[in-house]
């Protein structure tokens, strides 16, 4: 187990807490962005596959305690459309801008499609509307990204430097 675990758990359950108290109440452009998700995506594509899946699953878990969805399902679709994600971003050039961005709005699209799926095998009913009017939430993610990515790409930078040797 590597140590990001031990400070995702904090910062998933801050983020958590601050989404349902606050975040819900002040939603941006008629939706609630889901910033564990962000986060999780972010620290996925700075470092790899397993850490994304691992914050996905601890964000995930503590926003299924606020939520009236049954508990699990929110991790699972979370580790899913990160792993896919991630998978499909190492295939393509590396870019701070371009990347976030696109993998911020395909998560988003691949979670959404994943959970409305997964939740009516468990009895709760979407119509086709609801599915749709949640799609403008992918290019919301797709710009909230990216001053995430940025500021745990530059927290990460002056946590761990680069060692230069010569």
């Amino acid at each position: 187990m590597r140590t990001s675990f031990y400070l995702a758990v904090p910062i998933m359950m801050l983020l958590s807490i601050t989404q349902s108290a606050i975040i819900a109440r002040y939603p941006l452009l008629g939706f609630v962005p889901q910033l564990s998700f962000l986060v999780a995506l972010s620290w996925g594509l700075l470092h790899d596959v397993e850490e994304g899946v691992t914050w996905a699953f601890v964000g995930g878990f503590f926003i299924d305690l606020f939520s009236v969805t049954p508990t699990g399902v929110t991790p699972f679709v979370w580790m899913i459309a990160i792993l896919v994600v991630i998978q499909l971003s190492q295939i393509f050039p590396t870019s701070r801008y371009i990347m976030p961005t696109i993998s911020g709005a395909l998560g988003t699209l691949l979670y959404i499609a994943m959970q409305v799926l997964l939740l009516s095998l468990f009895g709760y009913q979407s119509s086709l509307e609801t599915v749709i009017a949640l799609l403008p939430l992918s290019i919301l993610h797709g710009i909230l990204i990216l001053p995430v990515y940025w500021l745990m790409y530059t927290l990460l930078q002056r946590i761990r430097p680069r060692r230069v040797s010569f």
